[in-house]
């Protein structure tokens, strides 16, 4: 007789050794998004330093370098929290833990992974943090959370 948990250590064993090529080729897609979104961020950043170098004109070509800058720092900032997800998605690939959500446990379907590669969490958890979410930016400065009308029961 086997000791309690063999079996199932060993059944987690070939559950992931079953899933580590398609695992390498997830990890492959997102070290290449990421090595692009590095060269871009890269490539954005010299581009406004050469842009702050160069001499300004009237005031109308002033605002709108000006604009254009914030706009580019925007995207930059974006996308530094998009490496952000790739990289945490990397890590959970190597902690054996990729595609299981980081709420409830359960499996990410394929499908969900393949649109949004660094998914944390199944579409329900996601749900439910974003309505969480929404409530907390709709809380006024006096602690008072606005319900929206469609979530008051009658």
């Amino acid at each position: 007789m086997t000791p309690v948990g063999t079996g199932y250590i060993n059944a987690i064993s070939f559950f992931w050794r079953r899933r580590a090529p398609y695992m390498k080729t997830i990890k492959d897609m997102l070290l290449k998004k990421r090595e692009d979104l590095v060269l871009e961020i890269a490539r954005r950043s010299k581009a406004n330093t050469e842009s702050a170098v160069q001499d300004i004109g009237d005031i109308l070509d002033s605002v709108s370098e000006e604009r254009t800058r914030e706009l580019e720092l925007i995207l930059t900032d974006r996308e530094k929290r998009k490496l952000a997800q790739i990289d945490d998605a990397i890590d959970r690939i190597e902690e054996n833990i990729y595609g299981l959500c980081e709420e409830c446990g359960v499996k990410i379907p394929k499908a969900r992974l393949k649109v949004l590669p660094f998914a944390k969490y199944c579409v329900e958890c996601q749900e439910k943090n974003e309505r969480e979410e929404k409530y907390t930016r709709e809380e006024s400065d006096d602690g008072i959370r606005k319900v929206p009308v469609a979530d008051v029961e009658e």
